[in-house]
């Protein structure tokens, strides 16, 4: 007896997940609720019989440990619920129907409705909403940062996206253990999140540092478990919305600025209050409306389930680092999904404009404004010899760092702290109008490491010696960072996870497509789904007692009550 309890106890518990697809590399299951009861979804297709349906399992036997989808009270999110088996069906079939543009335009009808916002914030929230269903296809992804005072309507920015993004987190005010939590250690991209009252996020290393690297799927994030005899990685990987009264600190948060696109909030007033449509209490127009949220967010869950594993296309956007990690992943997706030409540069134009504005703000940091004093001090400075071959051929400047500093104060608008007599008595120390205190320290520090400068110890004082052509090249990432030109390149990709890229669009689709010779007697989503049931019954993984079965009322046949239903329609109803 004390053998099989501790058996019992070591055997390992079965993990929550939202989605899952092996990063990419295996089938997508989608985490549903379906007659009230928790299962996986995921898409089935027989190109040669012309048979596309969803199947269900309530598990996922095949990986360790055992995946099962939350119960309801378990999501952090409203779960997408289907009132029967048959629903995803017909789901499916409309998504069949749906285009890029078409769902687009629909997602555009709803945003306006809430939100008093410009045509290119509509665009943007939009296309961000549809892009997250397919975020896991992403290399990078960007982040949007709301900022306005009370009343400017920022809330309802982040309402509309809970609404209708995928599987949206709202973490307001909580702590990092549950940043993570969300996040999981089994697959990136299983939610997005919504975090409002951001003000002094920024304050918080930790939450800066997981923002920073969680816009790539790579990433993971290192903690130890409740009793630190574990260490769990965490993949933050997900898109996210951050909602603020004010803008982030430049310094604390340079990084995360760095890979958002900020968006100013005003007052206004919307057609109507999405508050009250996310609580209709029994308002007749409020339900209706609500009803078209909730039918929408269902039909893009269909339609990512049936385009999951389209083959990529490769582009060239004509941008390059940054940028291009913020703006092509968006761009390639409606190239992969073949929207017209007229959303992709409706896309294109509205990206191009958040671009300019976030490269405006890098321009208007305090590395911006004392860029273009810097490089004109070290283009005049003295000509500098070195020694060793690794300099060979470079145009090397030297400068004195104190000369450097003089010329940057005088420059800048501000002033040192002075005496009554009106003489400086901290010259290291720079009260600047726009940047607040500066030390000479640390402006040497940011001229050391964002402009490449090297310090040279001399007699009299520190040197600091600059490549000048290197110096004179970073001048397009403080004032022109280019603008975005869309081309496709080459073949087609199909991508497999983001860093697999295969060259093989039937491997693709094999991927997607269970092989008909794994299903036998396919008659429609009943007879998959109960072949499904009877392939994990078997498992040695989880046994299936009597007590969980019923007898069907016209034969011998005796199952679950969710899949005697299913054979109930197929074998005595004439199928769904």
């Amino acid at each position: 007896m004390t053998t099989q309890v501790t058996r019992e106890e070591t055997k390992p518990k079965d993990e929550v997940v939202y989605k899952y697809s092996n990063k990419g590399l295996g089938q997508l299951r989608e985490a549903v609720i379906i007659e009230g009861k928790p299962y996986f979804m995921k898409y089935f297709c027989d190109e040669e019989k012309d048979k596309r349906f969803i199947q269900v399992e309530p598990k996922i036997m095949d990986v360790t440990p055992v995946l099962r989808p939350p119960i309801r009270e378990e999501y952090p999110y409203n779960p997408y619920e289907f009132a029967t088996v048959e629903e995803p069906q017909r789901y499916l079939q409309r998504a069949m129907n749906e285009t890029p543009d078409s769902l687009l335009a629909k997602i555009k009808t709803l945003v306006k409705q809430f939100n008093v916002i410009s045509d290119k914030t509509v665009t943007l929230l939009s296309t961000n909403i549809f892009g997250s269903y397919f975020q896991d296809r992403d290399s990078t992804l960007h982040y949007l940062i709301i900022v306005g005072t009370n009343g400017t309507g920022k809330s309802a920015f982040g309402d509309t996206f809970e609404c209708l993004g995928y599987r949206p987190v709202n973490a307001t005010n909580t702590t990092e253990a549950f940043w993570y939590r969300v996040f999981g250690t089994i697959e990136y991209g299983q939610v997005t999140i919504v975090s409002e009252e951001f003000d002094k996020m920024d304050e918080n290393g930790q939450v800066m540092a997981m923002l920073k690297v969680g816009y790539q799927p790579n990433a993971r994030v290192p903690r130890m478990n409740n009793d630190n005899s574990k260490m769990e990685f965490f993949y933050p990987f997900c898109f996210k919305i951050m909602i603020s009264e004010k803008s982030p600190n430049e310094d604390m948060a340079r990084g995360v600025l760095d890979r958002s696109f900020k968006i100013k909030t005003y007052k206004g007033f919307p057609a109507l209050n999405i508050k009250e449509i996310r609580n209709p209490q029994g308002n007749t127009k409020r339900q209706r409306l609500l009803d078209e949220i909730n039918d929408l967010r269902k039909l893009l869950l269909a339609y990512r389930i049936l385009h999951i594993k389209d083959p990529y296309k490769e582009i060239d956007i004509g941008l390059n680092g940054r940028d291009e990690e913020l703006c092509k992943p968006l761009l390639q997706l409606f190239y992969t999904l073949d929207a017209t030409e007229e959303t992709r540069t409706e896309i294109e134009k509205t990206l191009q404009y958040f671009l300019d504005i976030k490269n405006d703000r890098k321009g208007d940091s305090l590395e911006g404004s004392i860029y273009p004093i810097v490089k004109n001090a070290v283009s005049r400075g003295e000509d500098h010899i070195s020694l060793s071959d690794d300099d060979i051929g470079k145009r090397l400047k030297s400068i004195s760092a104190t000369d450097l500093w003089q010329q940057i104060t005088n420059e800048l608008e501000g002033d040192f702290k002075r005496d009554n007599n009106g003489d400086v008595i901290e010259p290291n120390t720079f009260l600047s109008a726009d940047f607040g205190r500066q030390y000479r320290s640390r402006v040497i520090a940011i001229i050391r490491d964002k402009f490449g400068a090297e310090k040279d110890h001399r007699h009299k004082g520190n040197n600091l010696i600059f490549d000048l052509d290197r110096l004179e090249e970073m001048y397009k990432i403080y004032k022109d960072d280019g603008k975005i030109k869309t081309r496709p390149i080459g073949d087609s990709l199909t991508h497999s996870g983001p860093d697999t890229l295969r060259a093989s669009p039937s491997e693709s689709r094999t991927d997607q497509c269970d092989s008909p010779s794994t299903i036998s007697g396919i008659g429609g989503l009943s007879e998959s789904v109960n072949h499904l049931e009877r392939e994990n019954n078997d498992s040695p993984k989880e046994e299936k007692t009597k007590a969980d079965q019923v007898k069907c009322p016209y034969c011998d046949y005796e199952d679950h009550p969710f899949f005697l239903k299913i054979h109930r329609k197929n074998a005595h109803e004439g199928g769904l």
